[in-house]
């Protein structure tokens, strides 16, 4: 227990301080006392600094907690669900499915009324996540959904390739900065729709909070314990999907955190029970995101998790393969 409350007190400390730091940092000098002035006494606050805080820094710093700890949340979910440690929020197509949104958006020229990338983005994420709802209700067996899952987003992603073929240089540059992933595309109008969907995915994994304790072991195991299994792992999946769905529609394809972060995790927690963790991969990914956030925007953010993502996946692997080659 002393372990557990000394690891979130520092998480938090942790991300309470980069929270702030991504608010001064940047070319513009912001100083802490500009920022009080702003939050407390808004008539008082320069009006550059303001401006500055308000649309652009603070929007960045909300988008990249809420990003962080949606991935990471969705990630453990995928990867208690299906018992596969190399489990990810995009396994089952949710990423690919925003992909085409936009790729439809951008580069066949469609326009989606009045919603535009960010509205084009959600309705992909929407559309698969409604197939892959469907095929969960009728495969019992989480390994055959998960590879109907990979097909699906294999699938998708060959309607994006062949968009991608038929495009101009100018739309395919949209596309293209669209994918590279980043937390500056959120606006403060923007935090209330990205906070409430975040809001509904993290809600739909709490009520599956006893299956998830208890479906490593078995399915069989968690109906011998009364639990409803195909219910819970549709609201599960249902949850991780919105969860990662909103994260791409709003910051696009961020990479790595949903799968390296629940592995951080369990290193840092030493348990596999949900309480915990749930809240521990929130903190641990929001820190991730913030830390990767404050790296210069020339440097594309896919590029930054990759650094840290890549060797905790090898790590994976090789505990794996010492342990006689199960993952």
């Amino acid at each position: 227990m002393r372990r557990t409350l000394i690891c979130f007190g520092a998480l938090f400390a942790g991300v309470l301080v980069l929270f702030v730091w991504t608010l001064v940092s940047g070319p513009v000098e912001v100083s802490l006392r500009d920022i009080a002035v702003a939050v407390f006494n808004p008539s008082s606050a320069e009006p550059f600094h303001a401006k500055i805080l308000w649309e652009l820094r603070f929007p960045r710093a909300v988008a990249a907690v809420l990003a962080g700890a949606s991935l990471s949340v969705s990630g453990l979910c995928l990867q208690t669900v299906f018992r596969n440690p190399l489990c990810g929020p995009y396994v089952l197509g949710i990423s690919s499915g925003a992909s085409l949104g936009v790729a439809l958006a951008l580069l066949a020229g469609f326009g989606f009324g009045a919603v535009g990338v960010l509205g084009a983005a959600a309705l992909g994420a929407v559309f698969v996540t409604q197939v892959v709802l469907v095929l969960a209700s009728r495969f019992k067996n989480a390994s055959v959904l998960l590879v109907a899952g990979l097909l699906v987003g294999y699938f998708v992603n060959a309607l994006v390739n062949v968009l991608v073929a038929g495009a101009n240089a100018e739309s395919l540059q949209a596309y293209v900065s669209w994918g590279f992933g980043g937390f500056t595309r959120l606006t403060f109008g923007a935090i209330p729709g990205f906070l409430l969907a975040c809001a509904f995915g993290f809600a739909l994994v709490l009520v599956s909070m006893r299956y998830l304790n208890v479906v490593r072991m078995s399915d069989d195991f968690a109906r011998g314990l009364g639990i409803a299994v195909r219910r819970s792992r549709v609201l599960v999946l249902l949850g991780s999907s919105i969860l990662a769905g909103a994260t791409t529609a709003y910051c696009g394809p961020v990479a790595f955190i949903g799968i390296a972060v629940p592995h951080l995790a369990y290193m840092l927690f030493k348990t596999t029970n949900h309480r915990i963790l749930l809240p521990g991969v929130s903190l641990c990914g929001a820190f991730l995101a913030l830390l990767a956030g404050l790296f210069p925007v020339s440097i594309p953010l896919n590029a930054v998790l990759s650094i840290v993502g890549v060797p905790v996946i090898l790590y994976v692997l090789v505990r794996g393969s010492r342990q006689g080659g199960a993952l």
